[in-house]
């Protein structure tokens, strides 16, 4: 079946038309084919997208009793989580000992630019670093999950060891691993202020709303690297709360904009109220 363009041409597409004429093409594929064209779930219609996150999905669908054939555009292309793990989360100790945070991988984005891959995108973490040397103190906590045995702590905040947690680079069962819940990690977040957002090999990252759900504040390097992957429009679409690490504003923690998200989370990013989407932009 053909439309004037290539079958696989949703994601592709994406990437040319931003988040904007990516909404729009999906529309008008919706509306040509009949169904969704979903980025999520059982009938996702290209493959390449991140493993976790569809893991994921596909646990807050199963847990929400709904049938993926009936679920809305929007549902069906915003990244989702179970609300079994919201309530996990919610229980946590919400106590902030820690202003900053940042769990997940650096070197291997490091090691491609040492290597010359001219892919921009690879930069997209390179201010971390800086920032944790700049404004983590001992309270803080940085946590490189692909550290080698060679590495050297940057200072007290630096919890980083070999073989951390990494959801994204799988070991054994590849389902069982994305699908885990990682209390600590979680925990982390719910306990800092702020975490470190920044975009993976594509700009965007779970952590984003993982810190969201965690009612920690999120801060993002700069919106071309970190919050700008047009086929995550639906996700664009939700009015976060968020702060931009060189804005000048200062980081101040506040709770207006911690229940602001969370509300927003819960309406669109679990299905614990339905199929929800914002008011049409």
């Amino acid at each position: 079946m053909t439309m004037g363009f290539p079958w696989a041409c949703p994601f592709a597409c994406a990437l040319l038309l931003g988040a904007a004429g990516a909404f729009q093409l999906t529309e008008k594929l919706s509306s040509q084919l009949g169904r969704a064209p979903c980025s999520w779930g059982p009938n996702a219609m290209f493959d390449g997208k991140s493993g976790r996150a569809m893991a994921v999905w596909n646990l807050a669908l199963e847990e929400s009793g709904l049938d993926a054939d009936n679920v809305s555009t929007y549902g069906c292309n915003v990244p989702k989580v179970p609300w079994s793990w919201v309530e996990k989360v919610r229980a946590m100790d919400h106590t902030k000992t820690h202003n900053y945070n940042f769990q997940g991988s650096v070197i291997f984005a490091l090691v491609h630019q040492k290597l010359g891959d001219p892919k921009r995108q690879y930069r997209a973490r390179n201010w971390v670093l800086d920032f944790a040397k700049e404004n983590f103190t001992d309270a803080d906590i940085l946590k490189i999950s692909d550290v080698t045995a060679a590495y050297e702590p940057m200072g007290p905040y630096d919890k980083s060891e070999v073989g951390g947690y990494d959801a994204h680079h799988p070991k054994g069962d590849v389902d069982t691993y994305f699908e885990t819940f990682d209390a600590s990690y979680f925990e982390t977040m719910t306990q800092s202020n702020f975490t470190l957002c920044p975009g993976g090999d594509r700009p965007w990252s779970m952590r984003y709303y993982e810190a969201i759900m965690s009612g920690s504040i999120p801060i993002i390097g700069s919106e071309r690297f970190d919050k700008s992957a047009p086929d995550l429009w639906a996700l664009w679409r939700i009015p976060y709360k968020y702060y931009l690490r060189d804005s000048g504003e200062p980081f101040v923690y506040r709770q207006d904009w911690v229940d602001h998200n969370l509300e927003l989370f819960i309406k669109y990013q679990t299905f614990h109220e339905g199929d929800v989407h914002p008011p049409s932009q």
